[in-house]
């Protein structure tokens, strides 16, 4: 594993990509894994960043991660937060000198990679798509790709993407709201 720290000093050669894997219960998170790994060996100088999983208290997710660059937020607790973290995330990693992002001048610190690919699944690639867009704006060339979803508990999963797809267009001001709901009722899968 590549630390913060080596992924900010690095000096590349070539632009690549930043790879975002949205968390998620374990089986539905490696099947995330599994496809970003895929797409990390194909695009050099490329990294992984984990939004809103918590890697070190998997063995098997470890093992997956073993030899490649990452790094991972285990905040986030819906995926409006992996939006908004992740991008405060690659800001850091692109600033010339970590703290310098604070001055409010942007445009000097977008340096190390050129484009950035999101994974997920296909049920929750409509609401991944809304959040991550709305975040990231017109800051990267973003893509999304979905890995392979798991047929269990479809029902359950159509109502939980269902109402989370629905919670998406509220307002800003509303999200922490929402999440605080969708916690209490509608807790993840």
């Amino acid at each position: 594993m590549q630390h913060l720290e080596n992924l900010l000093k690095a000096e590349k050669e070539e632009n690549g990509s930043a790879i975002i894997i949205l968390g998620g219960n374990n089986e539905r998170f490696r099947k995330r894994l599994e496809k970003a790994i895929e797409i990390y060996e194909n695009k050099k100088n490329s990294f992984l960043l984990i939004a809103g999983q918590n890697v070190n208290s998997d063995k098997i997710t470890m093992k997956m991660l073993e030899g490649r660059d990452f790094i991972y937020e285990n905040k986030s607790i819906n995926t409006y937060d992996n939006a908004v973290n992740s991008f405060e995330m690659l800001r850091i990693i692109k600033a010339k000198n970590p703290f310098d992002f604070l001055d409010g001048n942007h445009e000097n610190y977008y340096k190390n990679f050129s484009d950035v690919v999101v994974v997920t699944d296909t049920l929750h690639m409509l609401r991944a798509k809304r959040y991550f867009l709305r975040v990231f704006k017109d800051t990267y060339n973003i893509s999304f790709i979905r890995a392979g979803e798991d047929k269990k508990e479809l029902p359950k999963k159509l109502i939980y993407e269902g109402i989370g797809y629905f919670l998406s267009f509220l307002p800003d001001k509303y999200l922490n709201f929402s999440k605080h709901i969708q916690q209490k009722y509608f807790p993840r899968l």
